[in-house]
């Protein structure tokens, strides 16, 4: 079958390996789309070949059921949780992998024609629900459903969400949907136009004003939330002082690092809470508010590319160039 590797820096290859094999409990999936996630951009920059394979955001059908497995059968159309738990401890039992007792294992696969995942992994797409919209449902769509969850936003709340690429911009959507005012902060043109497109009031550049204009905009006490999808220090500063009294940071972009003075929250008593991808009933609560026409996952997708086309456009992908938002894989 054919998969893409990474060989090097800005080295992406097509390469032919052997179809994998259905183990205990375990279902071959034929990949049908696989969202490129922003996280998938480290196989842009690695040093050396790597066997491990990008594309986490997958859905597909079944194509071989193998030994154990006793609730999916061939031609059933799912989308993959792609965090593996060790499946016997409560969390996972529970559908939480992301919260297993043992350290867990992101399975990264989806830039392949066929992958092998446990069954337990799989979430059956309902008739209406395509399998583009189906690979959005456990990263893009349910990692700040996830995280908003263990929240209290609700009608009237004013929410800044701070970096809005597609899983901000997901965050913002579902914001509004809970029936909150959203203000959303990023550099990018392109990305605060979506953002606007997605329900959010006002869209903001981040700048030297940019705090006293969210305090403004919630009425001068600051702003209850602030969703941060950015992973960047620099929206930490902007929380600390944007954010009202007994207000909170959700944290959900990876990768900041920064320094600051524990009276910095005290003296407002501010809450933090952070959430890591989503569980099997995070997807299933995402999946029933597609099909209810609550929110529109396709409405951040700018752009589709073969598989074979993948290595070629890549760069373009990490860049963001040409007004890009959110890419999916889609195989035929």
């Amino acid at each position: 079958m054919k998969q893409i590797q990474a060989f090097g820096p800005q080295d992406l290859r097509l390469v032919d390996v052997a179809e994998p094999q259905a183990g205990e409990g375990e279902v071959i999936v034929d990949v049908k789309a696989c969202g490129i996630c922003g996280s998938d951009k480290w196989c842009w920059h690695v040093t050396e070949h790597s066997d491990y394979v990008a594309g986490h955001e997958v859905a597909g059908i079944v194509a071989q059921a193998g030994p154990g497995v006793v609730r999916l059968q061939p031609g059933d159309r799912v989308a993959v949780n792609n965090v593996k738990g060790c499946g016997v401890c409560k969390a996972c039992k529970e559908g939480a992998y992301v919260r297993c007792a043992r350290p867990i294992t992101h399975m990264g696969f989806g830039f392949s024609e066929k992958i092998a995942v446990p069954e337990r992994n799989c979430l059956p797409l309902e008739p209406e629900i395509g399998y583009e919209a189906g690979s959005l449902i456990f990263d893009n769509w349910g990692t700040p459903y996830a995280a908003l969850s263990r929240t209290s936003i609700g009608e009237g709340d004013r929410v800044a969400v701070t970096g809005c690429g597609p899983i901000g911009l997901a965050a913002a959507a579902l914001a509004v949907l809970r029936g909150a005012k959203v203000a959303a902060v990023d550099p990018i043109e392109e990305r605060r136009a979506a953002a606007i497109r997605m329900g959010a009031e006002i869209a903001l550049k981040p700048g030297e004003d940019t705090e006293e204009r969210l305090r403004t905009w919630s009425g001068g006490e600051g702003v209850g939330y602030v969703v941060e999808c950015s992973g960047k220090a620099a929206s930490y500063e902007l929380a600390f002082g944007a954010l009202r009294i007994g207000g909170t940071i959700v944290v959900i972009g990876e990768g900041a690092r920064f320094e600051f003075q524990s009276s910095r929250l005290i003296g407002k008593h501010i809450q933090i809470t952070a959430s890591l991808y989503a569980g099997m009933k995070d997807g299933e609560a995402v999946q029933r508010l597609m099909a209810q026409g609550a929110i529109d996952p396709m409405a951040i997708v700018t752009h589709r590319f073969a598989m074979e086309e993948v290595p070629g456009v890549f760069g373009q992908v990490v860049e963001g160039a040409g007004g890009l938002l959110k890419t999916i894989v889609v195989q035929d």
